[in-house]
């Protein structure tokens, strides 16, 4: 019985005079929380948009029913509410910054919403001031949850909280979703490009390919699948595959795309996006790059050769020029009427076609370490390329790749020679 006095005692003395804690529970412990005064506003009945310091306030929480809150911040909320036993707390680190891939996290947040408000919890979103990444999370609940698009969904949140601005890279993420079909596409191709320029500015920061960008590398195509592609590129040399049509990033001539400052070397991603965002393609849902490679970028090499749907592969130096343009002519309009009849390609400006650009593949051992630097087949160990992980690599046609993985067309070829491709039931 003392020794238990005598512990209490002790503890006393230490919580008092060492350590100096605040004595109330809601006194705030995070040192750098000046959100200014509580704010928050209903979006919904049940579904509040707030700030950091409505969050981190108990008599707030209780005064509108709040049990569930999440947190949209680079750190998390102090500690009497994270361990509050009637809060639901979820924390998604997360800066206020254009290249913060917020997308990624769509998913898990609206599930979160959705399962607390069916729960019968109000839900507090929020950030430090509740303007930017709170509000991007809320708007792609919305959009997800009445199907609408971007601008909808902005008006909509903005008529009950006036001041929400999603940063322009936010902004480009929403309607990225939007045109995914609100949902995560991982082989949607303008998800691949902001992936790996996020990658890119990953590696341009550490000097190497961090783990949580691992995915960003595809895997090999040369390796044996039980459902390979058949249409694929392949080393000149050796024959091995080296690169699927769906690998193949396409980009549009510099002479077609929207205005850009040439000077900028390694530029905002999000910017890129924007400007197909406002291309005016009204498709519902995005290829991997096969559209592209089947409608307007037939491979073309280096002096003109052209290469596409086998005629490399099977001599077409002994056919004219006019002979090649007519049967590259046919099976164009024959490879859109079967696989894109839901697309005008006469309406689209066509794709480059003079370096192929691709997503990086496993074979590709030197970008996990390397910024830069060239790729050689992995059989033969010829060239046939080279990478940059930090600065954008100028195409001949003027455009400007950011990051950049290609394959030299002199080096490679396009083949559909299905009897080369080994399948396996």
């Amino acid at each position: 019985m003392s020794m238990n006095e005598g512990i209490a005692v002790v503890t006393k003395v230490v919580s008092t005079g060492v350590r100096r804690a605040p004595e109330p529970a809601t006194v705030l412990t995070r040192e750098d929380l000046d959100a200014g005064p509580v704010s928050l506003d209903e979006i919904e009945p049940g579904l509040w948009l707030g700030n950091a310091s409505a969050a981190a306030d108990v008599g707030t929480l209780e005064r509108h029913t709040i049990r569930s809150i999440l947190s949209v911040d680079s750190v998390p909320l102090p500690v009497h509410i994270t361990d509050h036993p009637n809060l639901r707390v979820r924390h998604i680190q997360a800066a206020d910054v254009p290249r913060e891939d917020l997308i990624r996290h769509f998913e898990d947040s609206n599930r979160f919403i959705a399962d607390s408000l069916a729960e019968g919890r109000h839900v507090l979103v929020h950030c430090y001031f509740g303007v930017s990444r709170s509000a991007t999370i809320m708007i792609a609940y919305i959009m997800q949850k009445y199907r609408l698009g971007y601008e909808a969904a902005f008006q909509r949140v903005k008529a009950k909280r006036r001041f929400v601005m999603p940063n322009p890279g936010f902004v480009n993420q929403l309607k990225l979703y939007g045109r995914m079909a609100y949902r995560i596409d991982r082989t949607n191709e303008r998800y691949k490009l902001f992936r790996l320029r996020l990658a890119g500015d990953n590696v341009r920061k550490a000097k190497r390919l961090p783990t949580e960008c691992m995915d960003v590398v595809k895997p090999d195509p040369g390796v044996t699948q039980e459902s390979p592609e058949p249409y694929v590129y392949r080393c000149r040399k050796c024959r091995r595959v080296v690169a699927s049509r769906s690998n193949l990033l396409l980009h549009k001539p510099k002479s077609a795309m929207v205005a850009q400052s040439p000077a900028k070397v390694g530029r905002e991603p999000e910017a890129t996006l924007e400007e197909e965002e406002e291309e005016g393609e009204q498709e519902e849902h995005e290829g991997t790059g096969g559209d592209g490679a089947e409608s307007g970028s037939r491979p073309q090499g280096a002096d003109g050769e052209n290469v596409a749907d086998g005629t490399m592969a099977t001599g077409s130096s002994a056919v004219d020029g006019s002979g090649v343009n007519e049967l590259g002519e046919k099976v164009r309009r024959c490879s859109i009427s079967s696989e894109h009849s839901n697309r005008s390609s006469e309406k689209d400006t066509p794709m480059c076609n003079k370096i192929f650009f691709i997503e990086p593949l496993a074979w590709m051992t030197d970008i996990y370490r390397n910024t830069q630097g060239r790729l050689y087949c992995p059989k033969c160990t010829v060239k046939l390329g080279s990478f940059n992980w930090v600065m954008a690599t100028k195409c001949p046609c003027g455009a400007e790749i950011f990051p950049a993985f290609y394959l030299v067309p002199s080096k490679t070829e396009y083949s559909t020679v299905v009897q080369n491709v080994q399948v396996t039931v």
